[in-house]
């Protein structure tokens, strides 16, 4: 994050107003980048069908851009207020006419106003807009265990001692006016259950809501009221790494999921870097419409000498259909890459990749788009390509 000082002249129907000076914090994320596949034609991204995330290592098929803006508008009895702005873009990639980058649409990714250190409120922060909310990451598959991203307000980081709580309704305005979802999401975090490590506590209710449409006289039909707990710990320096032990249960109607998960992150002498994630989640459904997913892999960084990185990534994944075959895909990537600093995930970056995924016989019945498009008679693939990615 970045900032700066403008003096900004404030003036309305050319009457000019008093100067203030303005602190405008700026920051941001981009990946972009293009390839082949081996078979002939572009570069395709591997994902096995049920599985919840991909390993991204040169496996994404897509542009981003998220550039931030928070500019700091005034201080008032020790709380300070700002406004956070973030038009952004996201392309994927797609056959030609149809999804080319001189047709991207910018959206408001994020556009929202808060107050934050007010001392009514514990100490915490006011806001209302349209933000980012509630994410946690796990890193290398950029893979959101709690993700509450949307319209809203609420009350974040309120400090009570034994824990910080934030409290937010969310419900997106764009939906029908007489027939809507709301979420309560609500989190506790930074309490201390031991030496070296904190939970996080997260509680998500919604349920709908909704009202006869009086042009057609229709109501809407019933929807089913939703719940989601999930439970963080944080273990640091234990095996000497840092760990997230996580467990989630949600529950809709009558679909239900249960997930546990697994991140750990160390170094390995002076130039390596590790991480290493595991997840295996069941999918509860009526008709045998469930199935349970198995995640593993791995990512090395590896500093070589002056900008130069190796980068190794290995995953497999594994789905087996409450009715069905078992799915199973393995992916490896091999990267050579230029970055600013010796550190591990050093940015911005540059990387050139060899990515290669092998699958059976029941996955590949379920490979779809572009994916399907080159490999669907075969049961192993390769991608070569180059990929930009920072954030500042």
């Amino acid at each position: 994050m970045k900032k700066t000082t403008l003096i900004a002249a404030m003036a309305l129907a050319g009457l000019a107003g008093t100067a203030q000076a303005v602190e405008l914090s700026y920051s941001g994320y981009i990946r972009a980048g293009t390839g082949i596949n081996l078979r002939g034609g572009t570069q395709v991204c591997f994902g096995l069908a049920g599985a919840d995330t991909k390993w991204r290592l040169g496996n994404e098929c897509d542009y981003v851009i998220e550039p931030n803006f928070v500019a700091k508008l005034a201080s008032y009895e020790g709380s300070d207020w700002y406004v956070h702005v973030m038009p952004s873009v996201y392309h994927g990639w797609g056959p030609a006419g149809t999804n080319e980058p001189d047709t991207l649409t910018t959206r408001f990714g994020q556009i929202y106003a808060y107050g934050n250190k007010i001392s009514g409120l514990a100490n915490g922060k006011v806001w209302a807009g349209r933000r980012f909310y509630n994410r946690l990451q796990l890193g290398i598959n950029d893979q959101f265990l709690e993700n509450n991203d949307g319209n809203g307000a609420g009350i974040e980081e309120m400090d009570f001692g034994m824990a910080k709580v934030s409290v937010a309704f969310m419900m997106d305005p764009n939906n029908s006016a007489n027939d809507n979802r709301f979420a309560l999401p609500i989190r506790a975090t930074g309490i201390k259950t031991l030496p070296n490590g904190e939970l996080s506590i997260y509680v998500t209710p919604s349920a709908q809501l909704k009202s006869e449409n009086q042009v057609t006289n229709v109501e809407p039909a019933k929807q089913p009221k939703g719940i989601a707990l999930g439970l963080y710990q944080t273990l640091n320096g234990t095996l000497g790494g840092n760990w997230i032990l996580g467990f989630k249960h949600d529950k809709t109607g009558e679909v239900k999921n249960t997930r546990f998960v697994a991140q750990y992150g160390t170094t390995i002498g002076a130039a390596t870097g590790l991480d290493v994630i595991g997840e295996y989640r069941v999918n509860d459904a009526p008709n045998d419409g469930g199935n349970k997913w198995f995640s593993l892999g791995a990512r090395t960084d590896t500093h070589l000498s002056g900008p130069f990185r190796f980068l190794f990534e290995a995953g497999h994944d594994q789905v087996k259909p409450d009715a069905g075959d078992t799915r199973n895909m393995t992916k490896v990537t091999a990267a050579l890459a230029a970055s600013a600093g010796k550190e591990p995930g050093s940015r911005p970056t540059v990387r050139l990749f060899v990515t290669h995924a092998v699958w059976n016989d029941a996955a590949r019945l379920t490979l779809s788009g572009r994916t399907q498009e080159v490999f669907g008679d075969k049961k192993a693939g390769t991608s070569i390509g180059i990929q930009a990615e920072t954030w500042w």
